[in-house]
């Protein structure tokens, strides 16, 4: 992404949107104090399981620019980062920008693009819905993560993967996309959403979209997911 200072000033006299915010930052000398580091954290998770957006950092809900030293802004950029890659799971890699329009004060421009799985943050899982963030449902949370891992890896999503069963997945992880019905029946609702796949000889197995979501060591089938992720389908 890239804006002109022209679209920038148009933007300060509009107002947030889907795809851009306006966060005024308070500082304790030359340390940004609020938001906190959760707060950015939810926030730019959520931009990045929507459509990705700008963020002017430094910049008031009426569009007026606060103005930051060189030095707040070496550690406000230090902030970002940091809770984008360690805040943030999987970790998002944003551009960070310094800005100056005409005649004004500095603040930073931080660009968030749109992530490639869904991104949780220290608050759960959020997503940007017109000029703010909202939690998401569990419905949301799977389609979200359905969506984006079939545009990655879409050959290999509902492939069952061999050694692994029912109980492979985790309990507390698979509840989260589970309806009271289906937590009746927790099998049959895991297959109807593609995270589990019944064989031939009728044995339950669990996908890899079921292991991405739903187990806490993925990595403990290495082969198959490494080539899941090379575009290829898992072992037989």
């Amino acid at each position: 992404m890239h804006h002109s200072d022209e679209e920038i000033l148009h933007q300060l006299r509009l107002g947030e949107d889907s795809r851009w915010e306006l966060k005024q930052v308070e500082f304790r000398g030359d340390r940004p104090s609020s938001p906190s580091r959760n707060d950015w954290a939810d926030e730019i998770a959520a931009f990045a399981n929507a459509d990705g957006a700008t963020v002017l950092c430094g910049v008031t809900d009426a569009g007026d620019v606060q103005g930051m030293t060189r030095r707040q802004m070496d550690e406000m950029d230090r902030l970002l980062v940091e809770v984008c890659t360690d805040a943030i799971k999987p970790a998002i890699r944003p551009v960070i920008l310094r800005k100056e329009l005409e005649g004004g004060k500095p603040f930073l421009l931080l660009e968030i693009s749109q992530g490639h799985t869904r991104h949780d943050s220290p608050g759960g899982s959020f997503h940007r819905v017109g000029g703010s963030k909202r939690r998401m449902t569990s419905d949301e949370r799977l389609r979200l993560a359905q969506q984006r891992g079939q545009a990655r890896f879409p050959w290999f999503d509902k492939q069952a993967v061999r050694g692994t069963g029912f109980g492979t997945l985790d309990d507390t992880l698979c509840k989260q996309f589970l309806s009271a019905e289906g937590a009746t029946n927790p099998k049959s609702a895991l297959e109807k959403m593609g995270l589990l796949s019944r064989g031939e000889n009728g044995a339950v197995q669990a996908t890899v979209s079921g292991l991405l979501l739903c187990s806490r060591a993925p990595e403990e089938w290495p082969w198959d997911i490494s080539r899941s992720r090379n575009g290829l389908p898992p072992s037989s």
